[in-house]
């Protein structure tokens, strides 16, 4: 079986759509990318990575200063059934220890395949694989009432097990792991849009502007309105 190719890339503009015959998985080392995969966009970041299965059509332009690791996978070296699930799957929520070893990049070098640690994470029987799903609805919809219970039902185990699953996988409980999401996604509401403030905390999922305001202030340093500023 052949090894998967790992290196760290760095985009000069929009690369247009690409396609080719080998998986790929995109994972940002610092900075953040608009990323669009199978025809579907996503915002990729510190907590969110990409898989491109073989064929898949995908474009990508990055927001600033950034760098990506890019592992390739050749022929032979996913199981058919790994394709699939990360075919169906492909933004990747990403757990603590890959998170930890990309913050070690470039300066750590590239030691080693990271293909056994992602296996561990995103194959079908990994660690968060039960939990990428719940991931991903928070993503798509950060506004919705996100209880601990309505993710644990989701999940398909008790609220002290998806408690459990969460400090493992991503070393924060479900409902400030939901936090961080809804920050993240209000922030790029701020530089990408002209909406309200008060109209990007309802949809982000806060239950007032003062509490986006205070979560924005505690994780950057800055009010929404010097977040937008600069742009």
């Amino acid at each position: 079986m052949s090894a998967s190719t790992p290196h760290l890339r760095r985009y000069l503009g929009p690369t247009g759509l690409e396609c080719h015959d080998y998986a790929q998985w995109v994972l940002p080392v610092h900075g953040e990318l608009q990323f669009e995969v199978g025809g579907a966009g996503g915002h990729l970041d510190r907590l969110q990575g990409a898989f491109v299965a073989p064929g898949q059509t995908h474009d990508l332009e990055a927001l600033g200063e950034h760098s990506c690791l890019i592992v390739d996978c050749p022929a032979g070296v996913l199981d058919d059934d790994t394709l699939e699930h990360l075919y169906r799957k492909p933004w990747l929520a990403l757990p603590i220890d890959v998170r930890q070893r990309l913050r070690e990049l470039p300066a750590s070098g590239l030691v080693g395949d990271p293909l056994p640690r992602l296996l561990r994470h995103f194959a079908p029987a990994g660690s968060g694989a039960r939990l990428q799903g719940v991931c991903m609805a928070v993503v798509s919809a950060p506004g919705l009432d996100w209880s601990v219970g309505r993710m644990a039902a989701m999940a398909g185990v008790s609220g002290s097990r998806l408690h459990a699953l969460f400090v493992r996988e991503f070393g924060l409980p479900p409902l400030a792991w939901v936090g961080a999401a809804r920050l993240r996604w209000a922030k790029r509401q701020l530089l990408g849009s002209d909406a309200s403030l008060s109209d990007i905390a309802q949809r982000a999922g806060y239950s007032e502007q003062s509490a986006f305001t205070r979560a924005l202030r505690r994780e950057s340093g800055r009010t929404p309105l010097q977040w937008r500023a600069r742009q």
